[in-house]
């Protein structure tokens, strides 16, 4: 297959992105194979996101986050393509091969199913319904991303803003509600992109329910509050490392390959230093560090609703001519006359954990098994800030840190 045809001249003044993939058919010095690029890149992005102060519960979805922005690349040109290539790691291919791997990659890691693992991430482009695109780009964009590029009243925000929430609502099964506001309709808004992803997951292990009790949960050494902690005793995989000065503990999801990683630091107020360590490795080189053992897991139950503007942490890692007046090319999508740039780019995200699994429903009577006494077993009680990653071996879905209710 060719080169897609996405270079060609047509003007356009403004547009409204939004990035949404659903399931689709067959996703230093020296440069990462292309197979970790997805991993260097989620350490990189948690990397530039975790820098808010003061701290918040905080979450990112790399692989979200990096589909979005190689659609952006599909629809960049110039020096804006070159820069979008190098820091998303996207590898030397032209741009049909890319395009192709992504499918490819999602294709296999996608679906809405009832049992498992359910991952939607949500893709559409939005622009003034004065203005045209380029054509080829939506044939590549359904092809490929399963997006396409429609037309909104930008001179009538609040219609626009109705549509787009709504939209946005239904594909993220309503845990993403009223994202936007008329006033990203402004004048000075030219490129708004928005991206989502919903997850939701069963537990290969449930915790059952009646052993969830209330217990304190220590933010800082000298302030506690209380709140609901699962527990539950199995064969899990265990680590501890003392160059993270930190116990990592991996629940896996029925009939997935993909993990909640948690790691938990040994002193209460030792997550900064943690995240400043873990800057410097990547999810699967923690992970590798932990083995089966016998474990008495006690976690709380937590949501974690968390917005942003993904252009604050992608400048941060050298992603910026896109972003800027006069320097963004996206000549791919408008044309070579466009004046376009991205002045947001919106990316939020929903995440419930509780007995059951991930934004599940409740299971019905769940007994505890009884279990023998075992002295080597470990004890997992993460009753202080963590760090937690929903991952697999080729990508992190999803990664922050829960430091109070």
């Amino acid at each position: 297959m060719g080169e897609p045809q996405l270079d060609r001249n047509m003007p356009s003044e403004w547009v409204l992105l939004i990035i949404c993939l659903i399931p689709m058919a067959s996703g230093g010095t020296t440069a990462p194979p292309l197979s970790a690029s997805p991993i260097v890149f989620a350490r990189n992005l948690f990397r530039a996101v975790n820098d808010v102060d003061p701290p918040v519960n905080m979450m990112v979805s790399p692989a979200a986050a990096r589909s979005a922005m190689t659609l952006v690349f599909m629809g960049a040109g110039g020096k804006s393509a070159d820069e979008l290539r190098s820091k998303l790691i996207l590898g030397v291919g032209n741009k049909s091969k890319i395009a192709e791997h992504h499918a490819e990659t999602w294709s296999e890691e996608c679906s809405c199913v009832k049992k498992g693992v359910a991952l939607r991430l949500v893709t559409r482009l939005y622009f003034n319904e004065e203005e045209k695109i380029l054509p080829d780009f939506n044939t590549r964009a359904m092809e490929f991303f399963n997006a396409q590029a429609d037309p909104l009243n930008y001179l009538n925000p609040e219609d626009s803003v109705k549509k787009v929430n709504k939209w946005l609502a239904k594909q993220t099964f309503y845990t993403v509600r009223n994202l936007f506001t008329p006033d990203v309709f402004s004048l000075e808004s030219s490129v708004i992109l928005v991206n989502s992803l919903f997850f939701r997951a069963k537990w290969a292990n449930v915790f059952p329910e009646q052993l969830t009790k209330v217990d304190d949960f220590w933010i800082n050494p000298l302030q506690r509050m209380e709140l609901p902690m699962m527990q539950q005793i199995g064969k899990f995989r265990y680590g501890e490392s003392k160059k993270l000065k930190s116990q990592i503990l991996q629940l896996p999801f029925e009939k997935s390959n993909l993990t909640m990683m948690i790691i938990l630091p040994r002193d209460i107020d030792g997550l900064p230093k943690l995240e400043e360590k873990l800057g410097q490795l990547d999810m699967n080189e923690v992970a590798a560090k932990s083995l089966m053992n016998d474990v008495d897991v006690i976690i709380p139950k937590f949501r974690i609703e968390f917005n942003i503007d993904l252009k604050v942490p992608l400048q941060k890692l050298g992603i910026n001519r896109v972003f800027e007046p006069g320097q963004a090319d996206l000549s791919g999508l408008f044309g070579k006359k466009s004046l376009q740039r991205i002045s947001e780019a919106r990316h939020s995200l929903f995440l419930n954990v509780n007995e059951t699994g991930c934004e599940t429903g409740p299971e019905t009577d769940v007994q505890p098994e009884v279990v023998k006494d075992n002295p080597d077993r470990k004890v997992f009680k993460a009753d202080r800030p963590f760090v937690f990653a929903i991952r697999n071996k080729k990508n992190v879905y999803f990664v922050g840190h829960f430091i109070k209710p």
